[in-house]
């Protein structure tokens, strides 16, 4: 069984050779980290029966042979679908849920206690004025604060069970009807978020990004949170208006954000890019990471073990675990 493992997330030689090294059935691995080298790509898809990759072009050359697209992420945003062969399986992962759960408490409980602000002035000055000897102003906690969550996957059902054990109310909003509410009390229709914005303390954008997701959360519907609500963005960053947001926080229309999604990101010319159009790195109220909420040990071990275990199920021809659609 021939496996072409493409492009700068699937072939990356922690990733490939981890997966390798997982898989039991017998396979012939073919590893391309560059999508853009034409001459080595038309050989990788001309003969791989699976691709593990989070990319697809409509401009890659053909893949006659191929059945089952792997991606190594979540999110199927820049794989063009329409462009795939025929009856070609398309799965996605799981297991970095857990993980991007814990960054979401970490950021609320962070921004709510004021925790960087506080250390970094106690630490450069020897500033007491954070703490209650010091007679400086209360920061906040979390405690009763009302969580929204958009996207109720298997994302936000792990922040909800996390929120709800630290006495947050949880409420939801989702493209489809969901049967089993799990920690949320309420779950809104999509069409009805504008409904459940107001009454959030935070907004946890947990959704997949998607014709009925870009831009989401315009400037309107900024304009319907709480002035002193957070935004967390652990989804994708066009799901959010980019204008709009910078322009929310600048002008202090909401508490905050912590943002681990962007609108720009690194390339082989521009390795250190801004990862945003506007200058987000220059607002007091805004926490920044670099894409890094999934990226831990427990999740990197769930999610390529999860991916051999798939490449094994095909070789063998069972059943696919996380499958989104057959083209």
């Amino acid at each position: 069984m021939k496996v072409s493992f493409v492009g700068n997330f699937g072939a990356r030689p922690e990733v490939a050779k981890a997966i390798i090294e997982k898989v039991t059935e017998t396979i012939e691995p073919t590893i391309l980290f560059d999508i853009g080298d034409g001459q080595r790509l038309i050989p990788a898809l001309a003969d791989a029966e699976i691709v593990v990759s989070h990319i697809w072009k409509a401009d890659f050359p053909p893949a006659p042979r191929l059945k089952f697209l792997q991606s190594p992420a979540a999110g199927l945003d820049l794989i063009d679908l329409p462009s795939l062969p025929r009856g070609v399986t398309v799965c996605n992962v799981d297991g970095h849920e857990q993980a991007i759960a814990e960054y979401v408490l970490m950021t609320m409980l962070a921004m709510s206690h004021k925790l960087v602000d506080i250390a970094t002035a106690f630490r450069d000055r020897g500033s007491w004025t954070g703490g209650g000897a010091g007679g400086g102003p209360l920061h906040g906690e979390i405690l009763g604060k009302t969580v929204g969550i958009v996207g109720y996957g298997k994302i936000g059902r792990e922040v909800a069970t996390r929120a709800a054990a630290f006495g947050c109310p949880v409420i939801a909003a989702n493209r489809s009807p969901v049967a089993d509410k799990g920690a949320a009390s309420e779950i809104y229709p999509l069409g009805e978020l504008d409904r459940m914005l107001p009454r959030c303390d935070f907004v946890v954008i947990a959704a997949g990004l998607g014709p009925e997701t870009r831009n989401l959360i315009d400037g309107r519907r900024l304009a319907l949170m709480k002035p002193t609500a957070l935004l967390i963005n652990i989804g994708r960053a066009p799901i959010v208006d980019e204008e709009a947001l910078y322009a929310a926080l600048r002008d202090n229309r909401i508490g905050g954000a912590a943002i681990d999604v962007w609108w720009r990101y690194p390339t082989p010319a521009e390795p250190n890019a801004r990862p945003a159009n506007l200058a987000f790195h220059e607002l007091p109220n805004v926490l920044m990471t670099p894409h890094c909420s999934s990226a831990t040990d427990g999740a990197r071990a769930r999610r390529l073990g999860g991916i051999a275990v798939n490449i094994d199920r095909f070789v063998r021809g069972e059943a696919l675990r996380n499958a989104v659609l057959t083209t």
